[in-house]
């Protein structure tokens, strides 16, 4: 199984400086999705008063395609992912930094000039309940280490996309990390703690449903073997915990609850038919929310 060069994908990584003390929420994945959702739509909504998915323009607009994905024949799956690396941190004062990276996929690299401007406005809005304010830094492309954007100059030429290319290799045990909050569903219902079945099954529909919205391409791959595999996969230790996380949502005024799980497990068996795979979900997260952060991961193997 290969599925390296099937997407293309541009990591930005931005650079904000708190310019005032305030407080954030512990974990900034949501929040920094809200503010650059705000940030892009208002740069190109025309309806502001209609919903995007009953939006007669929906289909050309950038917004929609990266925040609603409308019309995906490939079912509903976003084009970007956030990693805010900031835990547990809720007290800031003026002069603290934020890093996080946004990862853009396939076919929406080629709005990475929107994704810019979106960034670029976030220092402009304050964040969270308090509006606190932040100033942006510089942006650059995390995956070739090349400046994108600073002190107003923008270098278009490291705004580009690079194919998406990983190296399996050979394990026999590997341990992942759950770092930001999980959410893989079974019969829709949380999955409390996971399987390599469960993280396997996940991964697969997720890296399927990006590959044909955003590359127009069809894996090539036997996922009924692959599961079949992965159910020989043992689990030998594992720590969780419950992850009692809420978002508000200007859709439908309210906090809406986004159960998930942290934590790790050491699996073990022949994992040599995964590694690529699970290299892969470390780029592009697994499970739900991915757009707020959700499912990301470290993968340590004994090889």
């Amino acid at each position: 199984m290969s599925v390296s060069n099937h997407i293309e994908i541009l990591t930005l990584r931005a650079s904000f400086q708190a310019e005032e003390s305030g407080t954030l929420p512990a974990y900034l994945g949501s929040t920094i999705r809200g503010i650059l959702g705000h940030c892009m739509r208002n740069a190109a909504c025309t309806n502001p008063g209609v919903q995007c998915h009953l939006c007669h323009v929906s289909d050309d607009c950038e917004y929609a395609r990266s925040f609603n994905s409308p019309g995906n024949v490939a079912g509903a799956v976003n084009p970007f992912v956030i990693h805010a690396p900031v835990r547990d941190k809720t007290a800031w004062k003026a002069g603290d930094r934020c890093i996080f990276n946004i990862t853009i996929l396939g076919k929406a690299t080629q709005a990475a000039d929107f994704y810019l401007k979106g960034l670029i406005a976030m220092g402009e809005r304050g964040w969270g309940v308090n509006r606190m304010r932040f100033s942006i830094s510089h942006i650059t492309n995390s995956r070739n280490n090349t400046l994108v954007w600073s002190g107003g100059k923008t270098w278009l030429q490291n705004l580009k996309p690079s194919p998406l290319t990983v190296n399996g290799k050979k394990a026999t045990s590997v341990l992942i990390q759950f770092d930001t909050p999980t959410r893989i569903l079974v019969k829709r219902q949380l999955c409390t703690k996971l399987t390599f079945e469960n993280i396997v099954q996940s991964l697969v529909r997720r890296i399927g449903l990006l590959s044909h919205a955003y590359s127009g391409k069809l894996l090539e791959w036997d996922e009924e073997e692959l599961i079949k595999k992965a159910k020989d996969i043992r689990t030998v230790e594992e720590s969780w915990r419950f992850v009692d996380f809420k978002r508000y949502s200007i859709t439908y005024d309210k906090k809406l609850a986004l159960p998930a799980i942290e934590g790790w497990a050491r699996y073990e068996g022949d994992l040599t038919p995964f590694t690529e795979l699970l290299e892969i979900g470390k780029l592009l997260h697994v499970g739900k929310n991915a757009t707020h952060g959700f499912g990301h991961y470290e993968v340590f193997a004994d090889n």
